[in-house]
């Protein structure tokens, strides 16, 4: 069910109706309902894999919770010899449980989303949200595991968080103790969160419709053809409209869902914090994706690093290396295997692992190479805290990013390092190959492309101003609310025009490039 269909518009509109009218204490009842009116709508069938899904977590989730309370409630009976003894076999009962989960719940995943297309078996389409429900319903069991909180008593109750209708196109991936508790929670209608809900959902329309969408074609006429060779001022180009592309498609859509989900009273877990003002490479994932980043994190990077073979690692490496080393190679082996499992989740293709290398080799070698940088940076008198080397660190970043969709938009990997190549030592005469005759060859129409970029270039103007904003502490809804009323319809009316006015120029809804992961 399109963001974009009538069908989805009546869909909002009568859940909304339905969940404020019907009584406090069956609200939840109606978000389960029209989740599973939602789900519907992508193919009954893929209720197999989602229910699957959620009934192992669930109960692998209680087993384990019954395993730690009745360690807990043994622990004064026993002496500390005993409880030694009897903490270490329920941890390793708890591992069978863990292995079990892991087995079913990733085996699915791997199955459908990569053995499948591997092998090329009979092709089936991939159930709506499986990467997303399918690392939310881990990261529930792994916090319950870890006694972070309480395992969720009503599989119902948990079913409606893995369910919720909003986060299955493209996440977040929520946390069970952030929004399945917000979820069972009773809410009186608030019309400031209608407003603030609206507004989100028309600056995310605004970023996928009038940015994303206008780019999405053109992109493909200069990426994609059989080129043996692109010049590299082209090729950068392409680059360049994918960088936007993919970053208007993917937060427009979370604003968007961040904005249905407002419409309800719920708060879910941010994915994106300007992430094009990062200062390093590091920070960059931090601010996109954030709660993959997240799941990362907490349920790969710190249990890989804290583990004894890489505290082994970093014990040889304090007597060989020294204290630096000791810190950053467990953390450095533990983000190359985190990028790498990000770049196999977004696809069973091989330039999607070499994009996953290229960022978790980078971070890796920059945080080794710190105390070189910093020398450096004293040799030659650069004031790391001045607005020229923030602005400086800004670009830097920017570049080293866009290194990366070379390989992550570029599907035939010769051809990514090739156009990289051409990028920086065959760049081409400008005056020609941005030429009218040499783009109309490469776009088609130009005319058309000339109104699209304008559009594109009004929807980076207001991204930009609301990120610098954001960048600078500013709640923007809070300051708009606060201005005379004119300016604030404006807020809403102008967006809805130029979202409007961006279908008279686009191919249609695109979808979203996030969806497919």
């Amino acid at each position: 069910m399109s963001f974009l269909s009538f069908t989805f518009l009546i869909f909002i509109l009568a859940s909304l109706f339905v969940y404020y009218v019907f009584p406090k204490k069956y609200q939840w009842g109606v978000l389960l309902a029209a989740n599973m009116v939602f789900y519907a709508f992508s193919g009954i069938g893929n209720f197999v894999f989602i229910i699957a899904s959620s009934l192992v977590t669930f109960f692998c989730a209680k087993i384990v919770y019954k395993m730690n309370a009745n360690l807990k409630e043994r622990k004064n009976a026993l002496s500390k010899e005993e409880f030694k003894t009897e903490k270490q076999r329920v941890q390793k009962n708890k591992r069978k449980v863990l292995v079990l989960m892991l087995f079913i719940n990733v085996g699915i995943l791997v199955y459908l989303k990569y053995i499948n297309v591997l092998a090329k078996f009979h092709t089936i389409f991939l159930p709506l949200g499986i990467s997303y429900y399918t690392l939310q319903t881990i990261s529930y069991f792994m916090d319950v595991y870890s006694s972070k909180y309480e395992c969720e008593k009503n599989f119902f109750k948990y079913f409606m968080f893995v369910s919720f209708f909003p986060q299955l196109i493209m996440g977040p991936i929520n946390r069970f103790n952030q929004l399945g508790k917000q979820m069972q929670e009773e809410r009186n209608f608030d019309f400031d969160n209608i407003k603030h809900g609206v507004m989100l959902i028309l600056y995310g329309a605004l970023k996928k419709y009038l940015v994303a969408d206008m780019l999405f074609g053109k992109i493909a006429s200069v990426l994609d053809p059989a080129f043996d060779s692109l010049p590299g001022g082209v090729a950068l180009f392409g680059v360049l409209m994918y960088a936007i592309y993919q970053y208007a498609d993917f937060s427009g859509g979370v604003h968007m869902v961040l904005g249905f989900a407002n419409l309800f009273g719920l708060d879910m877990m941010p994915n994106f914090r300007q992430p094009y003002f990062s200062v390093s490479l590091a920070d960059f994932w931090q601010r996109w994706h954030i709660s993959l980043g997240a799941f990362m994190r907490d349920y790969v990077f710190y249990p890989f690093a804290l583990t004894k073979f890489m505290q082994n690692i970093s014990k040889w490496c304090n007597k060989k290396l020294g204290k630096h080393f000791a810190k950053s190679i467990p953390a450095c082996m533990a983000n190359i295997l985190v990028f790498v499992l990000v770049g196999i989740w977004h696809g069973p293709e091989l330039h999607f692992l070499i994009w996953g290398l290229y960022n978790g080799l980078v971070i890796a070698l920059s945080d080794l190479l710190s105390p070189v940088f910093e020398k450096i940076n004293v040799l030659l008198h650069i004031n790391t805290k001045s607005r020229a080397m923030h602005v400086f660190r800004i670009v830097r970043t920017f570049i080293i990013v866009n290194i990366g969709w070379y390989f992550d938009r570029i599907v035939d990997v010769k051809k990514s390092f090739v156009y990289l190549k051409n990028t920086f030592c065959h760049f081409g005469n400008p005056a020609e190959i941005f030429s009218y005759s040499y783009l109309k060859e490469l776009l088609g129409n130009i005319t058309e492309f000339q109104s699209q970029i304008v559009l594109v270039l009004i929807g980076c103007l207001i991204t930009f101003v609301v990120s610098v904003l954001q960048e600078n502490k500013i709640d923007v809804y809070k300051s708009i609310q606060k201005k005379n009323i004119v300016f604030r319809w404006a807020c809403y009316y102008v967006p809805l025009f130029l979202i409007i006015l961006s279908f008279s120029f686009s191919a249609g809804d695109a979808g979203f490039m996030y969806a497919q992961y």
